[in-house]
């Protein structure tokens, strides 16, 4: 096998084989090995010193880094085995002449370091000279001395001295060295090279010698087009070819042409070891370079890269042009090295301070140059020792910028290492963690929240704590104690400053969560609705804070009925109108109002308002408000008379549920827990009852017992569904929730009370029902309890209630409580008018994808939903759907038809309305069921 280190070396063997001969014939001479790095003058020496041992005696010697300092140590390398043990005559036969002045420096015929102290530097030049000259009389001497750049000083000067006088001697020197290497006197190297009879320079391999070295490595042929691309990656080094092939041998590579193209990305991490070596040996200047360059990366601008390496222009491009030289550096403009891997590799050789260092004056450097605050900081934070005042605003400048960009994450990184470096239980730190906080509540909230808390107790300023706290999410606090009474302690510091503090926005916005806080408290609801009254005409519907604090005024009056369902749905209409289309409002008191609207029977507005949203929090990525927005898209869905929908919608948001998003998670089991209420459907009110969190919310609480009082009335156990019923109405009421849209109790607790015969508790408890609704007055309400009261009325008068239940139904939105009543009505006719209801019934079912069970023994028939239909989609949304479940996101699928993303939302939108689910998560659980 031929070494790869020597191929096309024929012309560099045959000139050393010349010099032999010469010596041999007593003509000695000096001959040095030149070229970088691994272009294997080191086994060209070792050849040449094979190719002489039969013929002459081989001194052998090599210069290395870290015995540069080691006076005379080339000497003591090539002498020491020479005269060890030799026989006294030729010990003094070696020693004779002008040797004799060195004898001191040999004892025992050992090498006697120190006594060439006591020598003149010409005597010690002139006595190892004659040395080599009386060692040659005998015999042919190839003295071999590779890595000459890294010989010591003394030794370089000997040789220097040796080369100029070995005309008649039979004595051969063979040097090499490295010219883009650190030398210890790069003077004597050139004295050396210039008395050198011969001077050898290795090339790079040819395209064929990289091809037969392949084919060697493999043992198998070579193509063509793979060895051009060894060629390519190596520049022909041979040293770089080796470590390059045996990496990819390992790897399991063929030396064919079709793995040609992907040649130069695998190699790299093979390289990184040889490329490493060839740096570690280059000048200081030369790795202060390749270090700047590093720490700069992208902004590595000639003028930042040679002031951070200390180059003045000369060296800097004297420098570079090693690199370059070395095969380091890229194509381009700028100075970039040739790989990742390299980069990596001598970041992971610096040291921790001096990485520390070179960032920290690179960050000086660009802030000088009036680089963006952003660039600044990328250096900042890979600082680790405390930042100076100017280092600080840099990051929180930079902070803010990300932010403008809608780079929260960026932002984050920035502020955190702001934290680093700030003083514990310190006013700035808390002001800090109110700036962190502010930026993560996007895509951390439960990390937000907890630097708010840690945060307000360290600020001293009744302003700042009262606005550190707003930004706790009101839906947060009212299920987690401490955050509660962090932000009502912050409203009371506030108010305390007097009563132009409470008009203010801040004031505002802190009333409004103190009361959203509050909301299960009777007596508060009913100083809530004095205060909406309070206003009169003259509501503060022009600010934001205004908007929110009405927001929960308005929710209060509509749980507790103390307004009426017109009043509560003009005021959030046009609280609405008023208010922008933005995901920030999740984080605010304003998700109130979409529930408000929904027991209102008005909610049409709030859905085309939430679409705008959740379009904004999906392109953001911001999935707790996609959660909050899907859930109360859920309940205008079902409001609407749309069940099936409505549950997919609401089944993804529980099934990915987030604890930071509480509000999501309870708004979705309010939706199911009335849907599993409609349908009677067992399986669903289980999982209700499952899902349900350990959460004081009267939603979940009520809704968990209603769910149980349905399944023990489906199962025959009247009385146990009876008790639950009416212990859900006495929460309700303990709580002033009494508006009749919120659950319907008394609905069921009639109904069973009917069907056990207590004819009286039934007809109150519908008369009461159908007194509030028509109170509160909105249609599906006031609708429902007129139902009521006709179906347990027996005769001409409960078909009467029935009438007016569905003439009051036909201005509703809830189609489905329509639909149930003319079924309703169609059965207690028993004439030709019947068809007409019954038919009426049935077709507005079909429309909204359900149909009704014929053997319900509870109030009314129950509603079963109809399984998807896909046969209307288009081919389009068909292969849309098809990538969805395959878990493509919008983009790929967008690049795969060749579109724009915003084209495959618009899609997506058409499809969720066709099969009427709640997004992609519902889509791909009910289509994944239906396989």
């Amino acid at each position: 096998m031929v070494d790869s280190m020597l191929l096309e070396r024929g012309k560099e063997l045959a000139q050393a084989e010349q010099a032999l001969r010469a010596t041999e014939a007593g003509d000695g001479s000096m001959m040095v090995v030149m070229g970088p790095p691994g272009v294997g003058k080191s086994a060209l020496l070792r050849s040449i010193a094979d190719a002489a041992a039969p013929h002459a005696r081989v001194l052998r010697a090599g210069g290395t880094l870290v015995e540069q300092n080691f006076t005379f140590g080339i000497a003591q390398q090539l002498f020491e085995p020479l005269v060890a043990g030799v026989p006294e005559a030729r010990w003094t036969a070696c020693f004779g002449g002008a040797a004799s002045l060195v004898r001191e420096m040999f004892s025992d015929g050992s090498w006697y370091i120190g006594s060439y102290r006591s020598l003149a530097q010409e005597s010690i030049l002139l006595g190892l000279n004659s040395l080599i000259v009386n060692l040659s009389k005998d015999e042919t001497l190839l003295i071999v001395v590779d890595d000459l750049q890294w010989v010591d000083v003394p030794s370089l000067r000997w040789l220097s001295y040796l080369a100029k006088r070995l005309g008649s001697a039979r004595v051969l020197v063979a040097g090499a060295f490295s010219e883009e290497c650190a030398a210890s006197d790069h003077m004597l190297l050139r004295e050396i090279t210039a008395s050198a009879a011969r001077s050898l320079y290795p090339m790079p391999l040819s395209v064929d010698g990289v091809r037969r070295s392949v084919s060697e490595e493999f043992g198998e042929p070579c193509d063509l087009g793979f060895a051009t691309a060894c060629h390519e990656v190596s520049g022909g080094n041979p040293a770089l070819l080796v470590a390059m092939l045996r990496g990819l041998r390992t790897a399991g590579v063929h030396p064919v042409a079709s793995q040609a193209g992907e040649l130069h990305t695998m190699s790299q991490p093979f390289l990184l070891d040889r490329r490493m070596f060839c740096l570690s040996i280059q000048p200081p200047m030369v790795r202060d370079l390749a270090q700047a360059m590093v720490v700069f990366g992208d902004l590595a601008e000639p003028e930042l890269v040679s002031e951070l390496a200390g180059l003045d222009s000369i060296d800097y491009k004297s420098a570079t042009q090693t690199l370059d030289r070395l095969g380091l550096l890229a194509r381009g403009r700028l100075p970039r090295l040739v790989h990742q891997s390299l980069r990596h590799g001598i970041e992971s050789a610096m040291s921790v301070s001096t990485r520390t260092l070179m960032h920290r004056r690179a960050a000086t450097l660009l802030h000088v140059a009036g680089h963006s605050a952003q660039q600044v900081a990328d250096q900042l934070l890979l600082v680790t020792s405390g930042y100076e005042p100017w280092e600080i605003d840099t990051l929180r400048a930079a902070a803010g910028a990300a932010l403008e960009h809608g780079s929260a994450r960026e932002a984050v990184r920035y502020l955190r290492h702001t934290l680093l470096h700030s003083p514990p239980d310190s006013e700035v730190r808390g002001q800090r963690l109110v700036d962190l906080a502010a930026a993560e509540r996007g895509f951390d909230l439960a990390s937000s929240v907890t630097h708010i808390a840690q945060a307000v107790p360290m600020l001293t300023s009744a302003t700042e704590r009262a606005a550190a706290a707003l930004w706790i999410p009101p839906s947060l606090g009212a299920v987690n104690p401490s955050l509660g009474a962090l932000v009502q302690d912050a409203a009371c510091w506030f108010h305390g400053l007097g009563p132009a503090y409470d008009r203010s926005e801040l004031g505002l916005r802190l009333e409004a969560r103190a009361r959203y806080l509050r909301m299960q408290d009777a007596a508060e609801l009913g100083a809530a609705f004095d205060r909406l009254a309070g206003f009169g005409a003259d509501v503060p519907i022009s600010t934001g804070a205004g908007r929110e604090l009405l927001a929960v005024l308005a929710y209060a009056a509509a749980v507790s009925g103390g307004s009426t369902a017109g009043e509560t749905s003009a005021l959030a209409a046009r609280i609405l109108e008023r208010e922008p289309r933005h995901t920030g409002y999740a984080y605010t008191a304003l998700p109130l109002l979409v529930p408000a609207l929904v027991l209102a029977d008005a909610a049409a507005p709030a859905a085309q308002w939430l679409d705008v949203v959740r379009d904004q929090a999906q392109h953001q990525g911001l999935d707790g408000v996609t959660a909050l927005v899907n859930a109360q898209r859920s309940m205008i869905l079902r409001a609407s008379g749309q069940p099936a929908q409505a549950k997919s919608a609401a089944m993804s948001v529980v099934d990915n549920s987030d604890p930071a998003w509480p509000e999501a998670t309870t708004l979705s089991i309010w939706t199911l827990a009335l849907i599993a209420l409609d349908t009677r459907d067992v399986e669903l009110g289980e999982r209700v009852i499952g899902l349900s969190p350990e959460s004081g919310d009267l939603r979940v609480v009520v809704a968990h017992r209603m769910v149980r009082g349905m399944l023990d009335a489906v199962r025959g156990d009247l009385p146990a569904a009876l008790d639950r019923f009416l212990d859900s109405g006495k929460q309700l009421s303990r709580c002033g929730w009494t508006n009749p849209a919120l659950y319907p109790w008394r609905v069921w607790a009639a109904a069973i009370s009917h069907r056990l015969g207590r004819t009286q508790a039934a007809a109150a408890l519908a008369d009461e029902e159908h007194a509030i609704a028509r109170s509160w007055g909105a249609p599906a309400a006031y609708g429902r309890a007129l139902r009521l009261r006709g179906v347990i009325t027996p005769g001409e008068e409960g078909v009467d209630l029935l009438r007016r239940a569905a003439d009051t139904l036909r201005l509703s939105g809830d189609r489905i409580e329509l639909s149930g009543t003319l079924m309703a009505l169609g059965g207690r006719l028993g004439s030709t008018d019947a068809d007409e209801f019954v038919s009426e019934g049935r077709r507005i079912a079909e429309e909204c994808g359900v149909s009704w069970a014929e053997d319900s023994e509870s109030y009314g028939p129950a509603l079963r939903l109809v399984a998807l239909e896909r046969g209307e989609l288009t081919k389009t949304e068909e292969a849309v759907v098809a990538f969805v479940l395959q878990g493509w996101t919008n983009q790929q699928i967008a690049d795969s038809f060749g579109v724009t993303r915003r084209a495959v939302e618009k899609s997506l939108t058409s499809t969720y309305r066709k099969l009427r689910v709640g997004g992609r998560a519902a889509l791909v659980e009910e289509l994944s069921a239906d396989k």
